[in-house]
């Protein structure tokens, strides 16, 4: 996989910047009445199992943040991942976030994103960002309200493209799950960024297992390098039960505090 020249002022500009993007596209209209709902909406659907991991965000052994993220299994064939996270990303500047990703469990296919940010910048000002997406086949209608304004779109999507957006661990376990162990080597894959409304280009290859510390012990993990399209390279290690235990991306360290199945 080829290096890249990667800009660290980059990283924080585009996670700062999240406030100033514009939706201008008119408004398609109420979504509800023209598409029916997923058939895992119609029901009430029992929890069947829940993973929840927690992690500290560094950057040069200074703690800049935390991220929380809870694995709910359902009995509708539903998975969704709660994750809750929180960074400093310079001098004034922090955001907040609130996210619910559902897939289908099968598949991993996304069917909703519920995104909610709240935004400080320097001169104390704040900004409350909600993006939902929710995915009728392979049409994204997504929707945003900032500061009170609201905007709707659609895009017609790849099917089964993994949503994601910079900075947040949480979205990582779509990608992993679309690498195929058996063929091993570079494989490519896309992601589609609600916020920035953009599909992106990557590419992921495992390379070597190696034993790392987590919470204090030596776990073998395996090592995922990745390239991403305007975010630059990441590196995930994955422990056996396919869970990441460590990350690496955007100049920032993401260390896991815990790790609870229920």
């Amino acid at each position: 996989m080829s290096g890249r020249c990667y800009n660290p002022l980059r990283a924080c500009a585009l996670l700062a910047g999240v406030v100033a993007v514009s939706m201008s596209v008119a408004p398609a209209g109420p979504a509800s009445a023209q598409m029916p709902p997923h058939p895992h909406q119609r029901s009430k659907a029992s929890l069947t199992s829940t993973e929840r991991w927690e992690y500290r965000i560094l950057q040069n052994k200074d703690v800049k943040g935390h991220e929380t993220i809870e694995k709910r299994v359902y009995d509708n064939n539903v998975v969704e991942f709660a994750i809750d996270a929180e960074m400093a990303y310079g001098p004034g500047v922090s955001m907040k976030q609130h996210i619910v990703l559902k897939l289908e469990e099968e598949s991993f296919y996304p069917r909703s994103l519920h995104i909610a940010k709240t935004i400080i910048q320097p001169d104390s000002t704040k900004f409350e960002h909600t993006v939902d997406v929710d995915m009728v086949s392979n049409v994204a209608v997504v929707s945003s309200l900032l500061n009170g304004k609201g905007d709707s779109r659609r895009q017609v999507l790849p099917t089964g493209i993994p949503m994601c957006e910079v900075g947040i661990l949480g979205y990582y376990p779509q990608i992993l799950f679309w690498y195929d162990r058996s063929v091993g080597g570079v494989q490519r894959f896309q992601w589609f960024d609600p916020v920035v409304f953009g599909v992106n280009n990557g590419e992921i290859q495992m390379e070597k297992e190696e034993t790392i510390r987590v919470m204090g012990k030596n776990v073998k993990a395996s090592l995922f390098d990745l390239e991403r399209e305007k975010l630059g390279p990441a590196k995930l290690w994955v422990d056996k039960d396919g869970v990441i235990v460590r990350g690496e991306m955007n100049f920032f360290v993401y260390e896991m505090l815990g790790k609870k199945k229920s």
